[in-house]
């Protein structure tokens, strides 16, 4: 098991990253860490593997990671690849370092290459390879040792779609067994479609800030950020809309006569909010139900048709599941469903269940 306590990284020039990350990643599982170039998902990597300093503590099964240690095995995005020497050596490189017996390390260098595809590229050089399959020898390391803890970065960085599309189906059956054996896989990604293709839990990554990390089902049933929330669902629904309460009955007011009762978020939003602007969001399927003459439905612009209906979307970007297209979009949530985040962070101010606060 890993373990982070009060994880983040200093850099000398007064930049800090993760901003004291407290989380465990169980054996056996998979996360997928996603967020845009410079989000500081390859920091994260790099400072969890001790290959970079950090500040708080970093556990594999209670105890400190050194160094180079053999419990943890990262593959960075460059490939690390020893160009003039032949797949097999490349491979074989980390076994020879530990002195494992030559025709043990061959059996394992044999066995990794033909999982991942590459067993008919043994005895090429590695600069000859493709972009494609020169990833695949990358990630073949995973395979030719046994570890506690496997990190890779961006396993499909580079390739063009359809050689990113077969590579990851590559790594993920890869990191599969490897988790089923009991390992911890933590891979990066800036596609929502490969955090979401092989992962148990996602954690979003946006400007060096770990925003949410979870299941997909937790992001849905409770976004801790409004990144986290256009994660799972790139169609997420923000509004801007002040929080009131008078006459012990709670509202939220969006623009002049346009106000929504809120008395279902009664002791489910944190203190100090009531008189301030908050953002309020909603999936497309957690839309209001209105009249089509109501003033809160707006004009379809476009409607975009998937496996379960049409997701309708309105100029302002507003947007609605239906089960057909539609001409009218409503542009306010179901407020039982709804979600309210700080308007200055992003961040949800919703209680956890059980607790009450706000409006009680």
């Amino acid at each position: 098991m890993l373990t982070l306590a009060g994880f983040s990284k200093q850099y000398l020039y007064g930049a800090s990253l993760f901003g004291g990350v407290d989380a465990t990643f169980r054996d056996g599982e998979i996360v997928a860490l996603t967020g845009g170039a410079g989000s500081g998902k390859t920091s994260f990597l790099k400072a969890v593997a001790g290959a970079s300093d950090a500040e708080g503590r970093v556990l594999l099964d209670g105890q400190k990671i050194e160094r180079k240690t053999d419990k943890v095995i990262m593959v960075f995005d460059d490939g690390a690849v020893f160009g003039m020497k032949t797949v097999f050596d490349n491979l074989a490189y980390p076994l020879k370092l530990r002195g494992v017996p030559a025709a043990e390390a061959a059996a394992a260098v044999v066995a990794a290459a033909e999982e991942m595809g590459i067993g008919a590229c043994l005895n090429m050089r590695a600069r000859r390879l493709d972009a494609a399959d020169r990833r695949r020898m990358s990630l073949a390391r995973l395979l030719v040792r046994p570890a506690r803890l496997c990190l890779v970065d961006e396993p499909t960085k580079g390739l063009e779609k359809e050689d990113a599309e077969e590579v990851f189906r590559d790594f993920a059956s890869a990191a599969r067994r490897l988790a089923a054996g009991g390992a911890t896989v933590i891979y990066s990604t800036s596609s929502r479609e490969e955090a979401m293709a092989a992962s148990d839990r996602i954690g979003v990554l946006v400007r060096g800030e770990l925003k949410q990390l979870g299941s997909v089902a937790e992001m849905r049933k409770s976004p801790e950020s409004v990144w986290a929330a256009e994660f799972v669902e790139p169609c997420y629904n923000v509004a801007k809309a002040t929080l009131s309460c008078e006459n012990g009955h709670m509202k939220l007011v969006f623009g002049e006569n346009d106000e929504m009762c809120a008395d279902a978020l009664k002791g489910r939003v944190a203190a100090g909010y009531i008189g301030r602007e908050v953002l309020v969001g909603w999936f497309p399927e957690d839309t209001a139900k209105e009249e089509p003459d109501c003033e809160r439905m707006a004009k379809t612009a476009y409607a975009v048709g998937d496996k379960f209906g049409f997701v309708l979307r309105t100029e302002d970007g507003f947007s609605q599941r239906s089960d057909m297209k539609g001409e009218r979009v409503c542009i306010r949530p179901d407020i039982e469903r709804a979600t309210l985040f700080d308007s200055t962070n992003e961040f949800s101010i919703m209680l956890p269940e059980g607790a009450a606060e706000e409006g009680e």
